[in-house]
């Protein structure tokens, strides 16, 4: 163990009604955006607690503070319903002070019990697993649909305005930062082609076709802890980005992530496509739940959200590549113009399939067995 380390927890975990020595710690590695740790703790009359301590980016999220309230709203709001159900939603104890966070040396720091035999799947090939999954992001949809949104605060402004997002894009082309365009005009011209389509779950929402809501908006299934031995969903985690928005994203980047049959930045794009047996499980378990709190047109926008963020997230891999990689990571040369690529062909093979997505929508909305 890290001295350092151990030093910076224990103050971490001074500001809480907890054990502060620490026995054991271990890094999560995870996640890509906040620093967390896996304590032991214990103290002197023998309790012990097993915890996981995180320290929130604030490269990323501008205002922990604002944050953590929403966070707060949320978790108040489903203690208020008396909903503990069959999945809850993590729970950040409160430090001395009554805060959901504490402040060590200008950091924001976060303090939860870790779930006892519990995992978070990278990959997954089990469809219970995915329809689990899906039941425990639509049940989340579900508990929050009457929360009111203006308790929360938008901590990313325009983070799923696909209609910005493509002005973003075709700037980055304008600017051509790293004189890397007249290498991707064939990229360039599928964002052109479909710029409309994407840009129309906004302009639905803007003419108020379609309501905001409260939604989750980064529905990775490695967002969810599952039960090791059973395979059932016992937490939604990772609430940083929950805020205004549409659960057809929510729904979309879901697809995106599981449905894909190749890694994000496959190479070989004959092997990208979408998997539909995949598609079917999550959509099972996702509007099985939460069918009755949306109305029609939301249904009918689901498959439109999963076509609508690839195409928006092919757009941020694509614009990065050009603006010389600034933004995202990489692990070696032309990363994000792989990732863009297969994006785009997700994109492409959900459209190939649109008409049987959008009939696997229907036949879970009505309960039908899939």
């Amino acid at each position: 163990m890290s001295p350092q380390h151990c030093t910076l927890l224990s103050k971490v975990l001074s500001h809480y009604p907890l054990p502060q020595g620490i026995d054991d710690y271990i890094v999560l590695k995870d996640g890509h955006i906040n620093d967390t740790y896996r304590v032991l703790a214990s103290d002197s009359s023998g309790d012990r607690e097993d915890l996981v301590v995180q320290r929130i980016n604030r490269y990323v999220f501008k205002d922990p503070a604002k944050v953590m309230h929403n966070i707060r709203e949320v978790t108040d709001h489903v203690r208020g319903k008396g909903d503990t159900g069959d999945c809850s939603i993590v729970s950040f104890l409160d430090n001395v002070q009554g805060d959901n966070y504490t402040v060590v040396d200008g950091e924001y720091w976060r303090v939860c019990r870790f779930i006892p035999n519990s995992i978070a799947h990278n990959t997954v090939e089990d469809l219970q697993v995915l329809r689990s999954a899906g039941y425990a992001f639509g049940r989340f949809q579900a508990v929050l649909s009457d929360l009111p949104m203006d308790r929360l605060h938008v901590t990313i402004p325009d983070f799923h305005n696909t209609k910005k997002r493509l002005d973003d894009f075709f700037q980055s082309v304008a600017g051509d930062a790293a004189g890397r365009v007249n290498d991707v005009r064939r990229e360039i011209s599928f964002f052109e082609e479909h710029r409309n389509l994407a840009s129309r779950l906004t302009e639905m929402q803007e003419a108020g076709t379609i309501p905001l809501r409260v939604v989750h908006n980064d529905t990775k299934y490695n967002n969810i802890l599952m039960d090791r031995d059973s395979g059932e969903p016992l937490c939604v985690i990772d609430l940083d980005t929950v805020m205004p928005g549409l659960p057809a994203h929510d729904f979309g980047d879901a697809i995106r992530f599981a449905g894909n049959t190749a890694a994000e930045d496959e190479p070989d794009l004959d092997k990208v496509s979408l998997d539909l047996d995949h598609y079917r499980a999550f959509a099972g378990g996702y509007l099985g739940v939460c069918r009755d709190i949306l109305t029609e047109t939301e249904l009918d926008s689901m498959a439109l959200g999963a076509v609508t963020i690839t195409i928006e997230q092919a757009a941020r891999f694509l614009a990065d590549y050009l603006n010389g990689d600034v933004y995202y990571k990489i692990h070696r040369h032309g990363q994000n113009l792989d990732r863009a690529r297969c994006q785009i062909a997700l994109a492409k093979d959900m459209l190939h399939h649109y008409d049987t997505m959008r009939r696997i929508v229907d036949q879970s909305a009505g309960g039908e067995a899939l």
